[in-house]
């Protein structure tokens, strides 16, 4: 009897360590969008992820995701989105998004980077200065942005889609006002997702 308890123990334990060295936390689950935030977000890092499961083939998906100027029509807040340069399998991109009053809108310059295996498609993401000055003069560059875009194959028509993103920006708001801002984005533009593939 003694051994069924230290096997308990153990898996407990295994079970607790793996949850705690993960470190997100649910902050909102609904419409069948998982929005996660980092435990160890600290000082001006925004880090957050959001889960979905859309009735797709993982190649629909995969186009999807590399149809760049089309991002407007999915993407919460994007208004513009153009590739810059498009090598195999690299992109370089640039965005404008727009930001509620009293914050200016954003630019966005990243990289998108794409590896490929059976069943699963990675899209890391980096963000780079943007090139052109002359781009949306008005809006605030987003220098510090990085994360993925995770496509895993469940089922021929069923893909898991994941984004997660890790935002550094400087802004004179609390946390507490702050975060519900930043992980609406991926929300909205996942429940947009769901509607498109139902």
């Amino acid at each position: 009897m003694l051994v069924d308890f230290k096997l308990i123990f153990i898996i407990l334990f295994f079970s607790l360590s793996t949850c705690f060295a993960q470190g997100w936390k649910v902050v909102d689950e609904k419409k069948g969008v998982l929005v996660e935030k980092s435990n160890k977000t600290k000082n001006d890092t925004y880090h957050f992820r959001a889960t979905t499961k859309v009735k797709a083939p993982i190649a629909v998906l995969e186009k999807l995701l590399e149809n760049i100027p089309n991002y407007p029509n999915w993407l919460y807040k994007y208004e513009l989105a153009e590739v810059l340069e498009n090598l195999e399998d690299t992109y370089v991109f640039r965005a404008k998004i727009l930001a509620p009053f009293p914050l200016r809108n954003r630019k966005i310059q990243v990289e998108l980077t794409k590896k490929k295996s059976e069943g699963y498609v990675n899209y890391q993401m980096q963000g780079v200065r943007v090139t052109d000055k002359q781009f949306c003069v008005t809006c605030e560059e987003v220098i510090g942005i990085s994360g993925s875009w995770e496509l895993k194959k469940i089922t021929p028509q069923l893909t898991e889609v994941r984004n997660t993103t890790k935002v550094m920006v400087n802004l004179p708001l609390p946390k507490s006002l702050l975060y519900p801002l930043f992980y609406r984005a991926p929300q909205k533009s996942f429940v947009k997702l769901l509607e498109m593939y139902q």
